[in-house]
């Protein structure tokens, strides 16, 4: 019998080999037991590429999320992503991607409704960019030329949510 009325989650997911080599001296044993205490963590696969991700909360679920879809992953933001930051708004994240596996653009995500929108897109001769930094008007990213040459700094105005 669970000692609280606390909901416990899992999601299961695919992480890369590489992310799982990373944590090897941080591996989680392969039998859990969660029934006294709720330990949120990621519990990598202890032979394999998979994990589990465990939540120890019952807080309340906002816009298309619920206890048993809490990630949101997909669109042409997910993949290849080169840096990510959070916005001051607790509901926006920035995401920029390279141009090689990616798409080379930055996007203004807000997560509440878990909608997206391009905020920049490469130029000839940028490969990609990454988020640098943000003040109260923009955000700052930095492009990441294909030929190795210096990269640019550049602002671009925070989306209005």
């Amino acid at each position: 019998m669970l000692k609280s009325l606390i909901f416990i989650g899992l999601l299961v997911s695919s992480v890369g080999f590489h992310s799982i080599k990373g944590h090897a001296n941080a591996q989680k044993p392969a039998l859990k037991d969660l029934s006294q205490v709720c330990e949120a963590d990621r519990y990598n696969q202890p032979i394999g590429e998979f994990s589990v991700d465990v939540y120890c909360d019952d807080t309340p679920i906002i816009g298309p999320y619920s206890l048993t879809q809490r990630t949101w992953q997909g669109g042409d933001w997910a993949f290849s992503i080169t840096s990510f930051m959070w916005g001051n708004d607790r509901k926006s994240l920035y995401v920029a991607t390279e141009g090689y596996n990616g798409t080379g653009k930055a996007y203004y995500l807000d997560i509440e409704t878990q909608t997206s929108q391009e905020v920049w897109s490469t130029s000839p001769g940028d490969c990609g960019s990454v988020l640098t930094g943000m003040n109260d008007k923009n955000i700052t990213l930095a492009t990441i030329p294909c030929d190795g040459k210096q990269p640019r700094n550049i602002e671009i105005t925070i989306p209005k949510n």
